[in-house]
């Protein structure tokens, strides 16, 4: 009898803990990562080149971690807004950052006010592409290419305007570097949205824009290439050269002009959750048919580990930070 008692207490004993182990792996595989939504913050406004190579990247992650990945559109505040909305939210891995070289290395000293750090914000996840910018003018404008453009500045001080996508941004400081190297006298006109339609139809004559759209303007015939940044033409178009073979040392590598796209998350996210995206998004921007998309808009998929990136911005926050108290712009 007491023998009965016993298996019939150790039936018992071995149930409740067969079915606490049960809960705790049933509870364990509804939190496993990602189990719902992942919302990815882009700065820039729905249609920007920013925007549009960013929705290439989230849209297959989608597909490759089988779960919604939806951009939220933060425009504003030289992306200080999208920085801002990231920061307020949990260090679950539910919220992402898509940031460009200028958002992690120039905002932050134009916006001083917003206390922005890049490195004490952020980890990075991965660097997935890098780009060139195209510095394209109005069809009518009396230049057709760099030095072109550089002859009629300084024949014409004050008189040739640019537009940016505000101040602080990377078309602002990079078109406002050139022409403090080349002294040219030129007026900068800052937008809140793209200023490219305003190009085409010569209300503004003159604007650097990501290659992502301004290739389509270019081949379309709404707009002329006077030049491209980075170390070479882009294979797209082949015939407009590049900002530094008018003067070595303007854009070498196109440390300048050119721009690099990453994914981030919060400061303190779970070391796990950002390896498993840092894989997946690895694979998404090495994938043949990225690669091939990507091309489409002259950029490159990457798709760099964690601490690449992470050293990448912490150079990037550096140099851009000296640049930017040199040419005095601020808010």
């Amino acid at each position: 009898m007491n023998s009965d008692k016993q298996n019939i207490r150790r039936s018992i004993v071995f149930g409740l803990g067969l079915s606490g182990m049960l809960g705790a792996t049933n509870s364990f595989a509804q939190d496993a990562f990602p189990n719902k939504t992942i919302r990815v913050v882009v700065p820039f406004p729905a249609g920007a080149n920013v925007d549009v190579v960013a929705r290439i990247f989230t849209d297959k992650l989608s597909k490759e971690i089988n779960q919604a990945v939806v951009v939220e559109n933060k425009p504003g505040a030289g992306g200080a807004l999208g920085w801002d909305t990231v920061m307020q939210r949990p260090t679950d891995g539910y919220s992402l950052f898509y940031a460009v070289r200028s958002i992690m290395s120039i905002t932050p000293h134009v916006y001083p006010k917003n206390n922005l750090d890049p490195v004490k914000d952020f980890t990075a996840i991965s660097q997935v592409c890098t780009l060139p910018h195209v510095l394209i003018a109005t069809p009518n404008a009396p230049f057709n290419n760099f030095k072109e453009l550089v002859e009629y500045a300084r024949k014409n001080p004050g008189k040739l305007d640019y537009a940016s996508l505000g101040v602080g941004s990377h078309p602002h400081l990079a078109v406002e570097y050139w022409a403090r190297q080349l002294d040219l006298k030129i007026n900068h006109i800052p937008y809140t949205g793209n200023p490219a339609i305003d190009v085409m139809s010569g209300t503004v004559p003159l604007f650097l824009e990501g290659s992502g759209t301004a290739v389509p303007r270019v081949l379309s015939g709404g707009v002329k290439a006077i030049a491209v940044t980075g170390g070479r033409s882009i294979p797209a178009l082949p015939n407009v050269g590049t900002i530094n073979s008018f003067q070595p040392g303007l854009d070498e590598d196109g440390i300048i002009g050119s721009t690099w796209h990453g994914f981030f998350a919060r400061r303190g996210t779970p070391e796990p959750i950002v390896a498993m995206l840092n894989k997946h998004l690895v694979k998404v921007s090495q994938d043949a048919d990225t690669q091939k998309r990507l091309t489409e808009f002259a950029s490159v998929g990457t798709g760099t580990s964690s601490q690449s990136l992470n050293t990448v911005i912490a150079k990037d926050y550096e140099f851009f930070g000296n640049i930017v108290r040199n040419l005095k712009i601020s808010t």
